[in-house]
């Protein structure tokens, strides 16, 4: 289809669909395959005293289908991206574009990271991500052009960015340090979804310069 055929509220709405699907069913393929993974070891322990493993069960399944479906959330929303980089004022057009870019960036990072002595690469690959998202969202935040309620979704994304910093910094404290660190990113994750939320209820920007 057309990008010219989608709507501002369209775009906005599989965008937000979109960051739904990609964190809930990576919340949810953690779970399996950690289910999985257990399983697997039940079932080699079982084999080596000459019973029966259970072999390839309903959590790896389950798993699958949720690698999947975090594989569709990423896609819809890169696909939503390059669509409302085109909708935005041309002004906001890159910025929109580098938060798109970043996104790339965070899921071959994510993958390099898998790879034997090339977790580094995949840790600079994240932090320049990271970079280009805070400035993206700084920018966003504070635009001219950019509608009223986008602008407060941004505003929350930008502090969803900073907390997932401070919460970085606290969790290198020996004890205390990772249990406040998964405060914030708990509540980074929920800024994360409202932020993208109050994006998808804006109202298209009424004039395109």
């Amino acid at each position: 289809m057309d990008n010219l055929n989608y709507s501002w509220k369209q775009t906005t709405g599989d965008l937000y669909k979109a960051v739904k699907i990609y964190t809930f069913a990576g919340i949810a393929a953690t779970i399996f395959g950690f289910i999985a993974s257990i399983g697997s070891a039940a079932s080699a322990l079982i084999s080596m005293t000459g019973g029966s493993g259970g072999g390839f069960g309903v959590w790896n399944v389950l798993d699958i289908l949720a690698t999947v479906a975090v594989i569709y959330g990423y896609w819809l929303f890169i696909k939503s991206l390059d669509i409302f980089k085109q909708q935005v004022n041309p002004a906001d057009a890159p910025r929109v574009g580098s938060i798109r870019t970043a996104t790339i960036l965070s899921i071959v990072g994510a993958i390099v990271a898998c790879i034997p002595m090339l977790g580094f690469v995949g840790g600079i690959l994240n932090l320049i991500a990271g970079i280009m998202l805070l400035i993206a969202y700084a920018n966003l935040k504070n635009s001219v052009t950019f509608p009223e309620g986008a602008r407060r979704g941004m505003s929350k994304l930008f502090t969803a960015m900073i907390l997932g910093i401070i919460g970085w910094v606290i969790g290198l404290i020996p004890l205390v340090g990772g249990v406040i660190e998964t405060i914030l990113e708990i509540i980074a994750f929920v800024l994360i979804l409202l932020g993208w939320k109050n994006v998808s209820e804006s109202e298209e920007p009424a004039v395109k310069a």
